[in-house]
């Protein structure tokens, strides 16, 4: 249940189906080549939960290039209210992961996390902080790739080198989102499992 401020913002200013009516449990779903994923939502207190994130309108403003990947953006995203604040959940969804995908779901996660603060902004809350969660199936990482592949074995000069997999198995993800300034959100990997051709799993935050 919201109070009358959030309510009012809500009807008057936000799209009447950008946000899923209130529940405490959620299917999220993705289509993709590698298959169809089921994620079954379970969550306590007040919530705002924007499925099909990746489908919906954001923000005009960004500069959409390639390599900064703010054209992007996550698959699902939730916002919890609790005791210390208005927590942010990303979804991201992935039949397999490897090297490389890690790279994009970090740009989407970064992405997402910009235009959130944008929404929060017009809603008048503050994000207290921030989780990552990336279904899959396959986990493909390779440390022969980390040695082949020069984009993980030098980084720019004055950028920190990204080991894809050292971020996946610590559960850190840390983005640049400032000048000098870094965003370390924890991540969490859900392991899905395939029924009747169908990526079928649970997350309770």
């Amino acid at each position: 249940m919201h109070d009358d401020r959030l309510n009012y913002v809500l009807r008057e200013f936000i799209a009447a189906d950008y946000v899923e009516t209130e529940c405490s449990e959620y299917l999220l779903t993705e289509d993709q080549d590698s298959g169809y994923t089921e994620l079954m939502l379970y969550i306590q207190g007040e919530n705002l939960c924007i499925a099909r994130y990746d489908k919906k309108n954001r923000c005009g403003f960004w500069k959409r290039e390639q390599q900064n990947g703010l054209s992007k953006c996550v698959d699902h995203a939730i916002l919890q209210h609790t005791r210390d604040g208005w927590i942010l959940h990303m979804i991201e969804m992935k039949g397999r992961m490897d090297n490389r995908k890690w790279f994009d779901v970090r740009l989407k996660n970064r992405a997402s996390y910009f235009d959130m603060r944008s929404f929060c902004a017009a809603l008048g809350i503050h994000i207290q902080a921030v989780y990552a969660y990336t279904t899959y199936a396959e986990d493909r990482f390779s440390t022969i790739e980390n040695r082949t592949n020069p984009r993980t074995m030098a980084a720019p000069l004055g950028k920190r080198c990204i080991d894809p997999i050292r971020e996946w198995s610590q559960g850190k993800m840390r983005v640049t989102v400032g000048l000098n300034e870094e965003l370390v959100i924890s991540h969490r990997a859900i392991q899905m499992e395939r029924r009747d051709g169908v990526l079928k799993g649970e997350l309770v935050i």
